[in-house]
């Protein structure tokens, strides 16, 4: 029984009857479940401790997960704009050279229908030059075939009496044969070629 005084619970911790004293049935309670009640108490108490400290353990790890995960991204995300920039970079690098190489392409072609355009030229030329030769030639001989034909008629109306009306009308002849001659190679040069 001694024991039991010992642990007797403190008056003052005890709730109060009604006449503001503790009760009997208080005190007998207390004695019951006094060691008991104190006991769940400090134990609630350490594990209220416990999870505080769980909790405030518990923040801290995701404080910093949340600082590392953040610092990947930032990681990340450079990482990512680099080598877009790269990949970028490369692409237009390639444009350019593709650019380049077909502006050189188009020049080529350029010269070479260029050359291609003056040959052409050159032969037309030369073949106008030598049309316009050819065609002067036959002016000229034409030409030289009529003052022979004119020499003809000429020769012969000196040595042959001829009334005026018949001269007129060869003269006439010969004035139409002029004509059709000097429009024939204007007209179709290419004919008389």
């Amino acid at each position: 029984m001694a024991k039991q005084v010992d642990k007797e619970p403190d008056a003052s911790s005890l709730p109060a009857g009604p006449d503001g004293n503790p009760g009997e049935l208080e005190v007998l309670r207390d004695l019951i479940f006094g060691n008991q009640a104190r006991d769940f108490a400090r134990r609630f108490s350490d594990i209220d401790g416990r999870l505080e400290s769980l909790r405030r353990e518990l923040k801290t790890e995701q404080d910093s997960l949340i600082q590392s995960l953040a610092k990947s991204s930032t990681d990340q995300t450079t990482t990512l704009r680099k080598e877009a920039h790269n990949r970028v970079d490369k692409e237009v690098q390639l444009l350019s050279e593709r650019i380049e190489q077909l502006t050189t392409d188009v020049n080529e072609q350029l010269e070479g229908m260029r050359q291609a355009l003056e040959a052409k030229l050159d032969r037309i030329q030369t073949e106008s030059r030598d049309r316009i030769r050819l065609l002067e030639e036959q002016a000229r001989q034409r030409d030289d075939d009529l003052r022979a034909e004119l020499l003809t008629v000429s020769a012969w109306l000196e040595d042959k009496k001829t009334s005026r009306h018949d001269l007129g009308s060869m003269l006439e002849e010969l004035g139409q044969r002029l004509q059709r001659n000097a429009q024939a190679p204007t007209s179709d040069p290419e004919a008389k070629a």
